[in-house]
């Protein structure tokens, strides 16, 4: 099952991964490398936990693995969403749809057009 959210360096690891298949985590490295300093081992356990969480697949390939995604990046965003969502429904009702209304409502126009951007982008 997909965990309730991704902390930063997972983020980072499937901005690397979203649209790839079959990738490595020497080719994940590469890809992290050209904004920070990180280790081998580092990017092979938050893969490992990524795969987990239910975010990855693996394929051994030889004596290495291969990662895939699972979901699309809008995927995962909704279903992340959605569960946080029933959640707060669960807990608080009517009154969590109203918070979560006016939130969105704070939103600038111009933040919101860039979300949209984002979604259609992630298809």
């Amino acid at each position: 099952m997909v965990s309730f959210s991704l902390g930063p360096l997972e983020q980072e690891v499937m901005a690397c991964l979203w649209g790839e298949r079959n990738v490595s985590v020497r080719e994940v490295c590469k890809c992290l490398r050209r904004e920070r300093k990180i280790a081998y081992t580092t990017v092979m356990t938050i893969m490992t936990r990524l795969t987990k969480k239910g975010y990855l697949e693996r394929k051994r390939k030889g004596r290495a693995y291969v990662y895939s995604p699972k979901k699309t990046k809008k995927q995962a965003a909704r279903a992340i969403v959605g569960r946080a969502l029933n959640l707060l429904v669960e807990q608080f009702g009517e009154e969590a749809i109203t918070a979560f209304n006016d939130e969105v409502g704070k939103i600038s126009a111009k933040r919101r057009r860039k979300i949209s951007f984002w979604f259609r982008k992630s298809k």
